[in-house]
């Protein structure tokens, strides 16, 4: 199989599908990371001592604050992405039916308003669901998000061709490998170059 055979998709994109995207941002991101931790930690640190009180001390110790702060948390934690994912749905609903272009010179999109194209260095790492997959950019934040859903594609067999395309071109693109094969490159044109017959008789 050529892992550079072009693949296409054509989508209206849904609300389950961006907040799906959303949420492996977060789980991918290496901040969204740590606040997905930090958050459910803190939720079942929590939970934890509220157990640990009604078992001590009876059901009047755990007071109604901290249940209240527990149940905040949580529901925080689930309606930031859902929001987030009803204003990006209407950005998208806005521009219509995406048809996308994936390739080895990296993804096309055309929609009734908008034609966009945007380079493999651009993103640097990736995620896949059963429904989605999703690009990343390389910062901590993981700012810059693309959703592509498996739906939009023609053929079943186009789901590995376009997991193949973006294992390959990211792994190409990865900023901290290209920065290695440039220092590489860098040394080994510094370096005097050695000639191994001076070398034997030098020793």
């Amino acid at each position: 199989m050529n892992a550079d055979t072009p693949v296409k998709l054509t989508y209206v994109v849904t609300w389950r599908e961006i907040s799906e995207g959303l949420k492996m941002q977060m789980r991918h991101s290496p901040v969204g990371r740590w606040c997905y931790r930090v958050l459910w930690g803190l939720c079942a640190l929590l939970a934890l001592l509220s157990v640990a009180n009604l078992l001590t001390r009876g059901v009047g110790a755990a007071g109604l604050e901290v249940w209240r702060f527990l149940l905040t948390a949580c529901l925080i934690v689930i309606a930031i992405r859902w929001l987030t994912a009803l204003a990006l749905l209407a950005y998208a609903r806005h521009l219509g039916e995406h048809r996308v272009t994936v390739d080895a010179d990296g993804i096309s999109t055309v929609s009734e308003r908008h034609t966009h194209h945007t380079n493999w260095g651009f993103y640097g790492r990736s995620a896949e669901s059963r429904r989605v997959f999703v690009l990343l950019t390389p910062d901590v934040w993981g700012t810059g998000v693309m959703v592509l859903p498996k739906r939009g594609l023609s053929d079943p067999q186009d789901s590995e061709r376009l997991r193949s395309l973006i294992t390959k071109h990211l792994a190409a693109g990865s900023p901290r490998r290209s920065a290695r094969d440039s220092r590489s490159r860098d040394e080994s044109h510094d370096a005097p170059a050695s000639h191994p017959y001076t070398e034997r008789q030098e020793s």
